[in-house]
C-alpha cells in the first residue's frame, strides 16, 4: 500500500449526544492541529438529536475556527454505533478518523495516527499496548472493559490488542467492502471480523470524559454481546492471523 498522497482528504466522525459541554474545547482542538495534517479536512458532526444544542453550537463554532464542520442527523433509533455508520456513510475523503466527542480521545494524536498508516490498512488508537494508559477509571470499568476485550480477542479470534477502541483510522476505500450496522456500539470489533485488516496500533492516554455523563449502560454491555454473538460465525471463517499485527499473547491486565 503507497503512502497517500497530500492532496487527499481527512474526514473526521464524531458521534455527538447532549455534548455542548465538550464541543467547544473539541473543536478548538481539531483546530490547532488541523495544520499539521497538511491535506484537506473535515469534520462530520453525527449529532443523534441532542435536546442541549450540541449540533447549533457545534456549527456555530466551526465557521468561528474556520473547520468545514458538517452536521448529520441519523434516522432510527438513537445508538453512536448507528451515528458512526451514517457518518461513515457521508464522508467526503479517502481517509477517515473516528473519535468521540467527549475529550477522551486527544485530537492530538490524529497527525500520528495518519503518519501510521503507511503500509497498513488501519491504525487504532491502543489502550492495551506498551506506552499506553487510562485515567480515572474506576476498578469495575477496567474489568469491564478488559473482560470486553478478551472475549472479542479470544472468542472472536481479533489479534488487535485494542479491538473495542472508539479511536481509530481507515481508507474508506477499504471500508466499502465491509456493512457497518452499528449495533453493540463497536464499528471497529464489525471491522476487524468482517475484513480481517492489517493493523498498527499506537499507544496513547485514555482520558475519562471530562463533562456529561458516561453513555456504559447495562443495556449497552447486552447489545455489545450481541454483537459477539451475531459475528462469531463469521470469525470462525478466520483460520490464518497476518503476522504483521498483533497475536493473542502477552493479554494486559487492566491498567491502574
Amino acid at each position: 500500500m503507497a503512502w497517500p498522497e497530500f492532496s487527499e482528504g481527512l474526514s473526521i466522525v464524531i458521534p455527538t449526544y447532549n455534548e455542548r459541554e465538550n464541543i467547544e474545547q473539541l473543536l478548538a482542538e481539531i483546530a490547532s492541529v488541523a495544520p499539521q495534517l497538511n491535506r484537506p479536512s473535515e469534520v462530520v458532526l453525527v449529532d443523534d438529536r441532542s435536546p442541549d444544542g450540541t449540533a447549533e453550537l457545534a456549527s456555530e463554532l466551526g465557521r468561528d475556527k474556520g473547520l468545514d464542520v458538517r452536521i448529520v442527523t441519523p434516522r432510527g433509533p438513537r445508538s453512536m454505533g448507528g451515528a458512526i455508520a451514517c457518518g461513515l456513510d457521508v464522508c467526503r475523503w479517502e481517509l477517515v478518523c473516528v473519535m468521540d466527542a467527549d475529550l477522551s480521545h486527544p485530537p492530538s494524536l490524529i497527525p500520528s495516527l495518519i503518519a501510521s498508516l503507511d503500509g497498513t490498512d488501519a491504525v487504532v488508537a491502543s489502550r492495551y499496548v506498551p506506552g499506553a494508559d487510562i485515567e480515572s477509571w474506576p476498578a469495575r470499568r477496567h474489568l469491564i472493559s478488559f473482560g470486553a476485550t478478551l472475549i472479542a480477542r479470544i472468542g472472536l479470534r481479533v489479534p488487535c490488542r485494542d479491538p473495542l477502541s472508539g479511536f481509530f483510522v481507515f481508507r474508506r476505500s477499504f471500508l466499502r467492502s465491509v456493512r457497518i450496522r452499528g449495533d453493540g456500539n463497536k464499528p471497529l470489533l464489525e471491522i476487524l471480523v468482517q475484513a480481517r485488516p492489517i493493523v498498527t496500533e499506537i499507544p496513547y492516554v485514555f482520558q475519562n470524559r471530562r463533562n456529561g455523563e458516561s453513555k456504559l449502560t447495562a443495556r449497552n454491555i447486552g447489545e455489545f454481546l450481541g454483537l459477539v454473538v451475531r459475528l462469531w460465525p463469521r470469525s470462525q471463517d478466520a483460520t490464518v492471523i497476518r503476522p504483521e499485527t498483533n497475536g493473542l499473547s502477552n493479554l494486559d491486565p487492566p491498567q491502574s
